[in-house]
């Protein structure tokens, strides 16, 4: 026993020098709390007796440059102040055990921890940089620059919403928010990082963020306009910040009690129930040069295209050009280029102010998708069908004043042929709205054929002016990210034809589903959801005899619509609608965008028929299309794009076909 107790000194002793050594090199964190005590620097290494023998030649030599290049000091980091504060705010010092209540100007040391209840903090650091801490926020400061603002400075944020606005340093170090599931990093920049037990988020508003995963080491940059969270970032995806979404990031972040923010510069349209889920629409991702060659299929002839596009956004403003030149054997296709109106037409895309779902949105050009309250009539309308070539001044018009509204649509203010509209109020605001809805079509039959070779003319009945009216009443019950229920009812009427309602509706969000059911109750020759993505393409309108449904008797049935969103990488659309005694119509989609397959990063197809008896390709009531986009390299794609329709006079399918290799500048 004391031979051990002897060599156990010994031990003890030799370590003596590297024990004092390690703690003069050593970092505090919020990992290591009982450390802090040690203010104190630790003595020399030199000071430090031992036991080794005399110096012998070979030690010396070794020893000797140590002692002639004594270490470089570590410099103390810098602190943090509390420069605005509202409700319950705690710190926990670094080395304590007790939250405390903080106080205004309080000084913040490297290792504290900071948490907030009913209320909010903001922490401003000696380089200016800047964190907000939203209520219901837990974050510890890890790492902070040392006293010449130089070096990385780490913040763990456990819990809540956290934004940053972070200040570049001359020795360009970085700033890094940590979750319990990604690390992003910046180099100056404004963004959102949200954390909770399952997920986290970040939302950019100016530079580029690196978004990491430390278990898998895969990397996202996040751009401003984008957000992220952990899965999309594994799946090496970022979406665009939605209108909705920027109306709630850019609340309750300035230096007011709560209850007395300034009002957020973006409000939610309509403040009343949400009208349906595929009215939520994305703020377009715009920006940027690019250039295109392939080939075009248009008016039954191939064309070799060339185009050169640019996507501008300033601000509201955005504006969308695309000249394209198409050849073939004939020549230049002339009649692109033949008037100054032809020409405006053939370059420009859109010219937009807003975007949907703002107070004041406006658009010129190329509408797609656009839809009106429920969607009972005008439901995913664009008024260039399937033609990707097609060029149109089309407009959406919205405007949006807290009580009431409006939302218009119209196919081309050139062609003046077809209108849409819809006003609403907002009775009890965030809960209870109604609206009208009003659809004008001044020739329905403009431009088609009766049969090959002859036009339609004012007096064929299909080619009466259409004119439709509703009305429709929605109540939100619910209405959170995770889960939303909207219940409403919509009734209209065709002019010199049927009427019909859905009563009742139920459509909003479920986690990753978003849904819809409606049942409904409808006259024979009265046709829903007619103005749609296909509705330029199958006019005029042919409505049912009554002596073909059950001699005028009414038709009753269901509707129902789900789509799953795995991430922003995939998504499942599904549609059917089957009434008593009458075919279904069925719609199907799935779009994929991601990194998982090889060099693919976009793939869609879809398909849609009303009359599906037997679902078929070779229907006038049917269309498929489909899009894939293929990586050659670092900001080259090639794309092909394929529509097709069913012309049972003809006995022929329209089909409108693209393949082009699409560079980004």
């Amino acid at each position: 026993m004391k031979k051990f107790l002897f060599l156990l000194a010994v031990f003890a002793a030799l370590s003596l020098p590297v024990v004092a050594a390690d703690e003069k090199a050593q970092v505090p964190s919020a990992a290591t709390p009982a450390n802090k005590s040690a203010d104190k620097p630790a003595e020399p290494a030199a000071n430090v007796t031992s036991d080794k023998p005399a110096d012998t030649s070979a030690e010396k030599a070794t020893e000797n440059p140590a002692e002639k290049l004594p270490a470089k000091p570590v410099l103390p980091p810098s602190t943090g102040q509390i420069t605005f504060m509202t409700g319950e705010v705690e710190v926990l010092a670094f080395g304590k055990q007790k939250w405390e209540a903080s106080v205004m100007s309080q000084k913040l040391s490297q290792g504290d921890s900071i948490r907030t209840k009913k209320g909010k903090a903001e922490i401003t650091f000696e380089d200016k940089s800047r964190i907000t801490l939203k209520e219901n926020t837990s974050i510890d400061l890890t790492k902070l620059k040392d006293t010449e603002l130089k070096g990385d400075t780490i913040i763990k944020l456990w819990l809540g919403k956290l934004r940053t606005k972070f200040t570049v340093s001359k020795d360009l170090s970085t700033l890094q928010i940590q979750t319990k599931h990604v690390v992003a990093a910046v180099k100056g920049t404004d963004f959102i990082t949200e954390a909770n037990e399952i997920d986290s988020k970040v939302t950019v508003f100016e530079g580029i963020v690196s978004m990491a995963d430390p278990l898998s080491g895969k990397e996202l940059f996040i751009r401003a306009g984008d957000y992220a969270t952990y899965m999309s970032s594994i799946m090496g995806q970022s979406s665009p910040i939605t209108s909705d979404q920027r109306t709630k990031d850019s609340e309750g972040w300035d230096n007011k009690p709560y209850g007395e923010e300034a009002p957020a510069p973006q409000q939610k349209a309509p403040e009343a129930p949400a009208t349906s889920p595929e009215q939520k629409t994305q703020a377009p991702s715009e920006g940027g040069l690019d250039a295109t060659f392939g080939a075009v299929s248009v008016d039954g002839k191939t064309y070799y295209m060339m185009s050169f596009g640019y996507d501008l956004a300033l601000g509201k403003f955005g504006l969308g050009v695309d000249v394209r030149l198409l050849w073939n054997d004939d020549g230049i296709k002339q009649d692109d280029w033949n008037n100054l109106s032809k020409s405006l037409e053939n370059m420009f895309k859109y010219v937009r102010y807003g975007h949907k779902g703002e107070d004041i949105y406006m658009k010129v050009g190329i509408i797609n998708e656009a839809s009106l309250g429920h969607g009972f009539l005008v439901r995913r309308y664009s008024n260039v069908g399937i033609d990707v070539y097609t060029r149109r001044f089309g407009t959406e018009f919205d405007l949006n004043f807290g009580s009431f509204g409006l939302e218009t649509i119209t196919n081309d203010v050139a062609w003046e042929r077809f209108g849409a509209g819809r006003v609403y109020m907002n009775l009890v605001p965030k809960f209870l709205q109604v609206g009208v809805t009003g659809v004008y079509d001044a020739n329905p039959a403009k431009d088609k054929l009766k049969s090959p070779g002859i036009p339609y003319n004012s007096t064929d009945p299909q080619a009466a002016p259409l004119t439709v009216y509703g009305a429709d009443a929605g109540i939100s019950l619910i209405n959170t990210d995770f889960f939303s229920v909207l219940v409403y009812g919509d009734w209209a009427k065709y002019k010199d034809h049927g009427e019909g309602m859905a009563l009742p509706g139920v459509a909003g969000k479920l986690a990753v589903f978003d849904y819809r059911a409606e049942y409904r109750i409808m006259d024979a020759d009265f046709l829903p959801n007619l103005f749609d993505q296909l509705y330029e393409d199958t006019r005029p309108a042919i409505f049912t005899n009554f002596s073909t449904y059950g001699n005028g008797q009414k038709k009753k049935g269901a509707y129902g619509e789900l789509t799953c969103h795995f991430g922003t990488m995939l998504s499942l659309t599904g549609a059917y609608e089957k009434f008593d005694g009458l075919n279904p119509y069925v719609r199907a989609e799935v779009v994929y965008k991601g990194n998982l397959i090889p060099k693919v990063s976009l793939a869609a197809i879809g398909f849609e028929q009303s009359n599906a008896g037997i679902v078929t390709l070779k229907d006038p009531s049917a269309v498929a299309y489909a899009k894939v986009g293929v990586d050659f390299a670092p900001g080259v794609v090639m794309v092909f794009i394929v529509k097709q329709t069913y012309d049972p006079m003809l006995d022929a399918y329209n089909r409108s076909t693209m393949m082009a290799m699409q560079l980004k500048l």
